[in-house]
């Protein structure tokens, strides 16, 4: 491509990235560890609101528009974590780009990657707890919350690796484009539309499913909690997702010009 056809902003965003990137990883244990749980308990605020959008609006011809409306409504719980600052585990999978680059070890990448994990894992069952204690899984909700636990835990896990590999494609790409916003509105707008896309399609986001399973769970899902299952989803979800977010995220700064090596 010859300069007149270059994107300045999409190059700014590649470059200013790897950096970005890995001075995330670089925080301090205790701060990311903090801030991954608090990653951990928006997403499940939008795991929350996203079945309250699904719950009494019925089935088949419907189908579809509560969907979107659901996959509308998850969309804070990203927008959440964008405009606080917290650490997402799926978001952080781009961190292969500074490793890429030389500006990140692999290994601090791999300590990275296991605390905010484990962090989203805390935050998003700590609220699934309080929200279930508090009655929010009662008549429609709760009958979401099977709904959408049951059709997860249905899946093969090759459907769920390769569901787990657009789904991050796309938070990735909500991600990457709302770090170059210069308004908070701006945003907000870059998040909605690719989170909506995801979830109205139903794809594997491990983090959102750190929620959502043990909701259907709390809700007393028909056989109870099926934790083999569930740790299944959750393994082939979470390799899905880094697979995703990691060939965006080499994808884009390759395209871009990015992936210049630079001093350890």
């Amino acid at each position: 491509m010859d300069d007149a056809g270059k994107d300045p902003v999409g190059q700014a965003i590649a470059q200013d990235a790897p950096e970005t990137l890995a001075d995330k990883a670089r925080l301090a244990w205790p701060r990311m560890a903090v801030l991954a749980v608090l990653a951990g308990a928006f997403i499940a605020f939008g795991s929350v609101i996203s079945l309250v959008a699904q719950s009494g609006l019925g089935e088949g011809p419907t189908t579809g528009p509560v969907r979107l409306l659901s996959g509308l409504a998850f969309s804070v719980g990203l927008i959440l974590v964008m405009i606080a600052g917290a650490e997402l585990f799926t978001g952080n999978t781009m961190m292969v780009l500074p490793v890429t680059t030389g500006a990140l070890p692999v290994s601090r990448m791999a300590a990275a990657w296991t605390v905010v994990w484990l962090g989203n894992l805390a935050g998003s069952i700590v609220v699934a707890l309080m929200f279930a204690a508090s009655g929010g899984l009662e008549g429609g909700v709760g009958d979401a919350a099977r709904s959408v636990a049951a059709d997860k835990l249905d899946k093969s896990p090759q459907a769920v690796f390769c569901s787990g590999i657009l789904a991050n494609v796309l938070v990735c790409l909500a991600v990457w484009m709302s770090m170059n916003a210069n308004t908070r509105q701006a945003k907000i707008l870059a998040i909605i539309g690719p989170i909506m896309l995801f979830v109205a399609a139903g794809l594997e986001h491990s983090v959102a499913n750190m929620s959502l399973i043990p909701l259907g769970w709390l809700s007393g899902m028909q056989g109870g909690a099926d934790w083999s299952s569930g740790l299944f989803n959750l393994l082939f979800s979470t390799v899905g997702n880094i697979v995703g977010g990691a060939l965006l995220a080499l994808a884009l700064g390759y395209g871009h010009d990015a992936l210049k090596r630079t001093d350890p």
